[in-house]
């Protein structure tokens, strides 16, 4: 046979088998590689110094004056807690701009409810399928 037909022979067939065992020896050693550094990345938190706890109160309803909060500590160091009535909130809007609100409002239900009211009543039969 001339050089484009050669029959493969048992070196060959050696040469590829040894090709595919260090690959896969390969892959392995990257995967064990990757598993030792996951391990490593993630317990290294173990070894830091624990982190001061932040406070998570929010402060959109922190009181303007943070002294006056209805506790107080006395001379012999107890607690003195009493009760802050809430502020009074006054309504600025007028029974004209309350009324269209809820006209607008209403409104708003009622085309949602119509239009929801044509899409249901002309769904295809599903039957017909």
């Amino acid at each position: 046979h001339g050089r484009g037909g050669v029959e493969p022979t048992q070196q060959h067939l050696n040469y590829f088998s040894t090709n595919n065992s260090i690959l896969s020896s390969t892959m392995a050693r990257f995967t064990i590689t990757a598993a030792l550094l996951v391990a490593t990345i993630s317990s290294a938190a173990a070894f830091t110094a624990p982190r001061p706890i932040i406070s998570r109160t929010s402060t959109l309803f922190a009181e303007e004056d943070p002294t006056e909060r209805g506790v107080s500590v006395d001379q012999d160091g107890k607690s003195n807690v009493w009760a802050i009535e809430p502020k009074m909130e006054v309504d600025t809007k007028s029974s004209e701009e309350k009324t269209s609100s809820v006209l607008l409002g209403a409104g708003a239900l009622a085309a949602f409810a119509v239009g929801a009211g044509v899409v249901l009543t002309n769904l295809p039969d599903p039957n017909q399928f």
